[in-house]
């Protein structure tokens, strides 16, 4: 009887926080941007992303996003190349952008904002970045979009400040998988 109470208990217990890996063919993250108020989509061909939470409650969870900008595609060699330079990512001295999720708040069923810190260009400013989490597989996907003012990280100045808007929606879909 005593084995059974154990096996009880075990299963009675919440999950744990358990680590979680990006797929990475399954995952981007991708921004819209206005040029001379003309939409334009592009994205990114590299990340890695950490995630540390139980699944039960998300909102005790870590999250870490990691970009490598000189995987940019901006749909033209020219334009990766453009973006490239010191006036925009400046891919040479700061090849990663990152955003750290210090706190998640949990905003409704299966809704959260993640609280935290991104890095670009060497410019770290706060960051609410409202998603989603929904099972996808064995794993969970996490979908959410933000807006960002690009010239608070000190990207596309100079001649391209009056072409380019400052605000851009970076959206991202993230499948974690145990």
């Amino acid at each position: 009887m005593k084995i059974w109470a154990v096996v009880l208990m075990c299963l009675a217990l919440p999950a744990l926080a358990q680590d979680w890996k990006l797929d990475p063919a399954k995952s981007q993250v991708r921004f819209v941007i206005k040029q001379m108020n003309v939409p334009t989509e592009g994205g990114f061909r590299r990340l890695v992303a950490h995630a540390n939470f139980d699944p039960a409650k998300p909102e005790s969870g870590r999250f870490r996003v990691d970009v490598d900008t000189a995987s940019i595609d901006t749909g033209s060699a020219e334009g990766d190349d453009e973006v490239k330079r010191p006036a925009w990512f400046d891919t040479k001295n700061h090849p990663w952008a990152s955003f750290i999720a210090k706190s998640v708040r949990r905003d409704a069923e299966g809704r959260y904002t993640a609280f935290g810190d991104l890095a670009i260009k060497g410019q770290s400013r706060p960051l609410a970045a409202p998603f989603t989490l929904t099972r996808h597989g064995a794993g969970w996907l996490a979908q959410g979009r933000f807006v960002l003012k690009r010239g608070s990280y000190g990207i596309g100045g100079g001649d391209w400040a009056d072409v380019v808007a400052d605000d851009l929606e970076v959206r991202f879909n993230l499948v974690l998988l145990p």
